[in-house]
């Protein structure tokens, strides 16, 4: 048989030698790009995507080495190389300036490391591209690793490594990890630390050698360990641009050629077992640094990585996390003792290195106490699977058909999200022409695989964890309860116990690997699935102009219908939104609260309906808000109005049953008090955004709501909300206006609601700073267990109605995007989080966010946040011109970006009708003011609006301090407490409601629409420009 490789036709002058693949790659229907993989001389493969259409730009490059080929000696030193390797080369030494190349050109970049591989992506402007691609391929054929970058980067490590320390699921994996073979890859601590990247030099240094000598040691250690794993024919690469193939071809190969071939094994396998006997067929009691309780039933699987065409694991996860009607995950819901339930590979399995199958199962209290009969069913569910085998052709038909589905009609993705999957789909054992569907086909069906595996999913072949964050002498025993027989994980301090399944309980496990048909059975045909007229696009003229926004095609009293036809993306899929507006949703604590748990019966009353849907690519949010309930249905045209019937029907006429309201509360009432136990980054911006929001009930003022709310409360408040209300609708992609005037007829037929007046349709504001404000709140973390503080600083800047302050407010965020990254993260080492944006409160005004997590006291931290804004002012006025021009440029382009998909699209227009402005061409009318502005515009709104000192008279401020337990020192000032924020609050301005941006969008009410604004109706005020 030919070979589907030969040499590179018509090769430019000194453009080294490469192959390229020359049988045809299997794509989606509907994909116009263009592919070619080439391999080149120093045996790096790269595929090259030719997307007219793209307006970003974008390269992956996936090595097939991580965390699993670290030394045992040195835990994290590949995620270690990942945070060098970026900063800093031979033709480009400045560690600041692949970034600020990529930030300055509107695009984004980052790494990860993941077990088996490390991944470095980028995405940029179409026109910037060949720069980018130039830093890119000098990491791996130049990379500096300087000395004094080492010193400090291992700190960033270190603050990664702390800023989860709190975090569940990071533990869970840790701890997963631990409990293997010592010695064996998978067993590494993946992160890395201080202590581990410097544990082996102190270990062979003498005894007292300085810090500086210890660090110098492990940059030794590191470009041994780079020049021994990284190697050009490890490494796979994809670039997705606007040009040509040959064009991007040309820019690739002399770049990439010149990474070096070490000759090492392209594919490293990790083949060897995992687990020993003494980890199979036990019990793992741990704990939770949150209130979770869980249970997960875990399998070491057989390398399956030859079987990508049956996919045996698919299959599997397919019918074990199955959650409709006779699944284990329905039955244990029935029972009370089951919020979720999951199964599929853990984090960390790859299919060449190890696969850890669970099944996760987050468990009411009940649940918890009642463990064992949970693990009794899900072994009960493996066996109803395995007496099925073979299993019926027509389970194979589905699993077949939709897969086949979603392939033929996948729509395009973000550009650096295509590139980083592909890339790592490249350096799996697909062959070149199936790169693109081998992750996603069925091809065939190997029924004697999936017998082996599930003969292998046994009680004695698994081990299950039993998390809480206090565990019972009812579950563990009064002995369990002794501190002696726990052990702690070294890495994330888990406390945990291991034990061998007891006789009773292995007996029960071992019985119950006979099928028991009582309440447990195969899934039914799916009735959602797309029949293949359902899936016919009629496609518009060629040539024509797409439509650049939805039209108005209804507004009454009661309702207002928007519509756009897909004539771009033809798929046969439609998004349909729905906001159904009462007060009534968030008048106080107990409404907020009974929203909520509306929302969440009727969730659960449709799981088991729901989830055929969405294995059928139909799915649906139901979500409770400010100003009333949010429906979001979405997915192939064919049976989208089935499933909108389906949930409005259940929202209209649920009954509350009491043993379903009580897991409700439940687990309402966890999340809700987990909630002051996150990131201190997240729940410090959360904190200062309340503090711009005139009416929040907390989750701490909503808890004590839960105890006075029954049945008959939950259907009042229902049917009191819906009752009279107004209600929005967008209907986008393939329906057609008759389509989407039966979408709105459905709903107004099953809510049959009356419509609000005017004034009672509820309004989003946010309050507004006065000028010379320098507000600062400071709050403790609830966590005692938690190390970081963390500061939200926040300049309020202007109103969303105002195009030029959004202009201002974007560029000035755009140009200081990176700076704060590399000025206060990299070379200030405040800590791991450090990131500055663009911030918007309840889309109605805007401003500049810097958020910093940090073990340094907050205040320490806002000190040195000045700081840098002070010296940022004289960056910014000692910028270059072409600079600036090249940064404004980068901006622009990115306001231009079109929508990539149906979906996309979709949620742009919703977007829009949700802030109550309905200005669908906001982006092109932003991109138009930032193009117009000037260096010396800039300058001046940043003393104006930012500076500490210039400002300190007209800027508006406010920053949350949240402070650790474990942060002792004293800060400078106090803070005004709770009693002082209600106050601060009350004694501010607040916007005017959104003003409608009337437009030809409006259709044949913009007339009308023109005449109520003109005579003062809803959004008419106006609050005078900040800027």
């Amino acid at each position: 048989m030919p070979s589907a490789w030969a040499p590179a036709p018509g090769l430019e002058p000194n453009l080294p030698p490469y192959e390229v693949f020359t049988a045809p790659i299997e794509k989606p229907e509907i994909d116009d790009r263009e592919y070619r993989i080439l391999r080149l001389q120093n045996g790096l493969r790269a595929l090259l995507v030719h997307d007219p259409d793209a307006d970003k730009a974008a390269s992956s490059l996936c090595v097939a080495v991580g965390a699993f080929h670290d030394p045992d000696d040195a835990p994290g030193l590949a995620h270690f190389c990942e945070h060098l390797l970026t900063k800093g080369t031979e033709p480009y030494p400045e560690e600041g300036d692949y970034i600020a190349y990529v930030c300055a050109h509107g695009g984004s970049r980052n790494a990860a490391t993941g077990g088996m591989s490390t991944d470095y992506w980028f995405a940029v402007a179409p026109d910037s591209l060949a720069g980018a691609l130039a830093y890119q391929a000098a990491f791996f054929y130049a990379p500096l690793f300087t000395p004094e970058l080492t010193k400090r980067e291992v700190h960033a490590v270190d603050n990664e490594y702390r800023r989860n320390l709190q975090n569940d699921t990071r533990r869970m994996n840790q701890l997963t990890k631990h409990l293997s073979l010592p010695g064996h890859p998978f067993h590494q601590f993946g992160t890395g630390s201080y202590e581990s990247l410097t544990e082996s030099p102190r270990r062979t240094l003498p005894e007292g050698t300085d810090e500086e000598r210890i660090l110098l040691e492990t940059r030794s250690r590191l470009v041994a360990w780079w020049e021994a794993q990284y190697c050009s024919r490890r490494m796979t690469l994809v670039i997705v641009g606007k040009d040509s193939l040959d064009a991007l071809a040309a820019c690739a190969v002399p770049l990439f050629s010149k990474i070096p071939d070490r000759g090492l094994d392209p594919a490293p396998a990790i083949t060897a077992p995992v687990w020993g006997p003494e980890h199979k067929g036990t019990l793992v009691f741990a704990q939770t640094a949150k209130d979770v309780h869980k249970l997960a039933l875990q399998f070491a699987l057989p390398n399956l990585a030859s079987y990508w065409e049956s996919r045996p694991v698919s299959v599997l996860a397919h019918f074990l996390g199955h959650e409709g009607p006779g699944s284990a995950c329905a039955y244990l819901k029935q029972r009370g003792w089951l919020l979720e339930l999951t199964a599929g590979l853990s984090t960390g399995s790859h299919a060449r290195g190890p696969q850890i199958f669970e099944i996760g199962c987050l468990l009411t209290v009940d649940g918890y106490l009642n463990y064992e009969s949970v693990l009794a069913t899900l072994f009960q569910h493996i066996a109803v699977l395995r007496a099925a085998q073979p299993l019926p052709d027509w389970h194979h038909a589905e699993l077949q058909t939709m897969a086949a589905t979603r392939f033929r009609f996948a729509q395009k993705a973000a550009p650096h999200r295509y590139a980083q999957a592909l890339s790592r789909t490249g350096s799996q054992p697909y062959p070149p022409e199936h790169v693109l569907s081998g992750p996603h086909l069925f091809r065939t069906r190997d029924d004697a695989v999936l017998r082996r595996v599930l003969d292998g999913l046994a009680p004695r072949e698994g081990r299950a964890f039993v998390w809480a964050p206090t565990h019972r002498a009812e579950v563990v025993g009064d002995d369990g309860l002794r501190t002696d027989g726990w052990a702690t994980e070294r890495w994330y301090g888990t406390r945990f116990a291991v034990r061998p399944l007891g006789a009773a309980l292995r007996a029960r496990l071992e019985a119950a690997i006979a099928p028991d048909a009582r309440y447990l059975a195969l899934p039914r045909p799916n009735p959602f699935i797309p029949s293949e007229e359902g899936l016919r696009v009629d496609k518009g003229p060629e040539g024509a102009e797409p439509a650049k926004y939805p039209t108005l095609i209804v507004r009454t009293a009661a309702a207002r219908l928007w519509h756009k036809q897909d004539d771009r993306f033809w798929v046969p899929k439609a998004d349909v939104y729905v906001v159904v507006k009462s007060r009534l949703a968030y008048a106080s604590p107990r409404h907020a609260m009974l929203s909520r748990l509306l929302v969440d019966l009727v969730d659960d009353a449709l799981a088991e309906v729901t989830y055929d849907a969405s294995l059928a690519d139909l799915a649906y949010a139901l979500s409770n808000h400010t100003d009333g309930l949010v429906l979001h249905v979405s997915g192939y045209r064919d049976k989208l109005a089935v499933l909108l019937r389906t949930v409005l029907e259940k929202l209209r006429t649920l009954a509350v049953a009491p043993d379903r309201l009580r897991v409700a509360k439940e687990k309402i009432r966890r999340e809700y008090e987990n909630f002051y136990l996150q990131q201190p980054s997240n729940l410090s911006e959360q904190f200062a955004r309340w503090a711009y929001e005139p009416v929040v009930w907390t989750p701490a003022e909503k808890v004590p709501e839960l105890e006075f709310i029954g049945e008959k409360d939950v259907d009042g408040h229902r049917d009191a909300l819906l009752s009279k209300v107004a209600l929005e609708m967008l209907v986008n992609g393939d329906a057609t206006r008759e389509g989407a005037l039966e979408y709105l007829s459905l709903a107004e037929d099953i809510l049959r609601p009356r419509p609000l007046l005017p004034s009672e349709i509820p309004t989003r504001h946010a309050l507004v700073l006065p000028e010379g404000s320098n507000f600062v709140f400071r709050k403790r973390h609830a966590n005692k267990n938690e190390t970081n503080n963390a500061l939200s600083y926040y300049i309020q800047v202007g109103l969303e109605a105002d195009a030029r302050s959004r202009a201002i407010a974007s560029l000035l965020c755009h140009l200081m995007h990176e700076p704060p990254f590399s000025t206060l993260r990299t070379k200030e080492q405040l800590g791991y989080v450090v990131a500055a944006n663009r911030w918007s409160v309840a889309g109605a005004t805007h401003g500049l966010l810097v958020k910093v997590q940090s073990p340094r006291p907050p205040w320490a931290v806002e000190a040195r946040v000045d700081a840098f804004l002070a010296g940022f002012g004289d960056t910014l006025g000692a910028m270059a011109a072409p600079a600036f021009a090249a940064a404004r440029a980068g901006l622009v382009a990115a306001r231009r970006e079109r929508a990539k998909n149906v979906a996309e699209e979709g949620a742009r227009f919703w977007a829009r009708v949700r802030a109550g402005d309905c200005d669908f061409v906001r982006a092109d009318t932003d991109a138009d003011a930032i193009g117009a502005l000037t260096l010396a515009d800039a300058c001046a709104a940043y003393d104006a609006l930012v500076h500490p000192a210039r400002a300190a008279a007209t800027r508006r401020k406010l920053s949350v301090q949240l402070v650790s337990q474990h942060t002792t020192e004293a800060p400078p000032a106090p803070a005004p407490g709770a009693e002082a924020e209600a106050a601060f609050k009350a004694g501010l301005g607040r916007t005017p409601a959104a003003r409608v941006v009337v437009s030809r969008a409006f259709g044949e009410h913009e007339g009308a629409e023109r005449a109520l604004l003109e005579g003062g109706g809803p959004g008419s005020g106006v609050l005078g420009r900040f800027l």
